[in-house]
């Protein structure tokens, strides 16, 4: 795995060089990167949001026919590929995009974490706001702002409204604050970053699609 992302990590450990020469830190450097990446990513993001919603309005449809032909596997089969050809929906499609995402998001992961070790670019621990970047924020401010935003984005993925998922709401944030707390500030700017880049997508791409 670490082949396939290492010119993925070399690409993106120069763009935030880059960004660092325009904006002059490396805090700000790394936000840049990763706003610029969700940019990039957001046709993906669109397409998986609109596959998951078509495949949400043939739900119905699809249970009853999992109740009507559940001895007739066979028919079963093809009676859900009618179903997905006449609403144009593909099952794969929403996890296409996001496969697609995954080794830019892990490598993106993966160059921060390695700054900040001996050689990185983090290595001289540049400053950003009340942060050292090679070290976890003293503060836990960071931390905490990564746990808020997993919490708004469970409750706007309606996690609450739904029994199974109800305790994920509660239980992700406070994993995400214990997983944080102690990796590198700048990996934590990274994340919280695209967390929040993430979140406000999510509201704008459901804002859209009420007033479609």
């Amino acid at each position: 795995m670490s082949g396939i992302l290492k010119p993925i990590e070399t690409i993106l450990e120069e763009s935030i060089k880059m960004m660092y020469g325009v904006l002059g830190n490396y805090g700000l450097a790394i936000i840049g990167v990763t706003i610029l990446i969700k940019v990039i990513l957001l046709p993906l993001t669109l397409k998986q949001d609109k596959s998951m919603k078509g495949m949400k309005k043939v739900q119905p449809e699809l249970e009853k026919i999992k109740e009507q032909y559940k001895n007739d596997p066979q028919t079963m089969n093809q009676k859900t590929m009618e179903l997905y050809q006449k609403h144009k929906v593909n099952p794969a499609g929403g996890c296409l995009p996001l496969l697609l995402q995954m080794p830019i998001l892990f490598a993106l992961f993966g160059v921060l974490r390695k700054a900040a070790e001996v050689g990185g670019f983090l290595e001289n621990n540049p400053s950003f706001l009340w942060l050292k970047l090679g070290d976890p924020d003293p503060l836990y401010i960071l931390p905490l702002l990564n746990g808020l935003v997993a919490f708004i984005q469970q409750k706007v993925m309606g996690s609450d409204s739904n029994p199974q998922t109800k305790n994920m709401m509660y239980i992700f944030p406070v994993m995400m604050i214990f997983i944080s707390y102690r990796m590198p500030a700048g990996l934590q700017v990274y994340w919280l970053t695209s967390s929040a880049a993430g979140l406000l997508q999510q509201y704008f791409i459901m804002k859209r699609g009420d007033e479609a």
